[in-house]
């Protein structure tokens, strides 16, 4: 017989009322607001398209769907976006819990050949602007230890075929014009379609976490204060161990 104690208890719709469907879709709070304004508006993920027009020119090919060896013929890589476009295709309540580090991954994944024919593993995460949230930070330091901690546990303990992968790296990819142009494009060209260009890549580039962190806290240019706050208390935080946190979100241009 078939288990069913794990599925869903879900009330009958009859009795559910617009309170209850604003509370399942999580449409509340300023984050909500700015986040329905996002969704409303179709803004696409200006800095991904330039990151995808960039591996265009690296000769490193995106993997979607079916595939075979074939395929990447003429290719020096593959890479996979992973880190999907909430904005597009989630609801604020899926948001708020991804907006935890501990469920945040980058936005791409990239596997290629170096030019000394070593296979390279590395992480891309992708920012269309040049302003990074303190709550970004966090992620990216929290994700930043599991790289570490993986690529030491392959150091140590790794067979041969995954050590010849190692160490997997994790980069900030930062292109500060893509969703700038991408704006003024619409307001002065609304029916015309927006691409990248090589001055997006000339303006382009990329950071380790150190060297982000590092621009964030001693080299940033302007700092504006976010109206949300983080999702936990902050006295409670600080009672179980965080003894620096903060509920406050705030944005710096590095």
């Amino acid at each position: 017989m078939v288990n069913n104690q794990n599925r869903f208890n879900v009330a009958e719709p009859q009795t559910i009322g617009n309170n209850d469907i604003l509370n399942y879709l999580g449409h509340w709070g300023d984050k909500a607001e700015s986040f329905l304004q996002n969704t409303n508006t179709l803004i696409p993920d200006a800095g991904q398209e330039v990151f995808n027009f960039e591996m265009q020119q690296m000769n490193i090919k995106e993997v979607r769907g079916n595939y075979t060896g074939d395929d990447y013929k003429g290719f020096a890589g593959a890479y996979q976006q992973t880190g999907f476009d909430p904005f597009s295709k989630m609801i604020p309540n899926g948001f708020a819990v991804i907006s935890n580090s501990d469920w945040y991954i980058p936005d791409n994944f990239v596997s290629y050949i170096q030019a000394d024919r070593k296979i390279r593993l590395s992480w891309v995460e992708v920012k269309g602007t040049c302003w990074i949230k303190n709550s970004d930070i966090e992620h990216y330091r929290h994700f930043q230890k599991t790289v570490d901690n993986w690529n030491n546990q392959i150091a140590k303990a790794g067979k041969w075929h995954i050590k010849a992968k190692a160490p997997i790296e994790f980069k900030i990819a930062i292109y500060p014009s893509a969703l700038a142009t991408y704006l003024n494009h619409q307001h002065n060209n609304p029916f015309d379609e927006w691409k990248p260009n090589q001055q997006h890549l000339n303006q382009g580039y990329w950071l380790t976490f150190a060297e982000l962190e590092d621009r964030f806290y001693n080299n940033f240019r302007e700092e504006k204060p976010l109206p949300e706050k983080v999702s936990f208390y902050e006295e409670q935080m600080k009672q179980l161990g965080f003894s620096d946190y903060s509920d406050k979100k705030f944005k710096r241009k590095i």
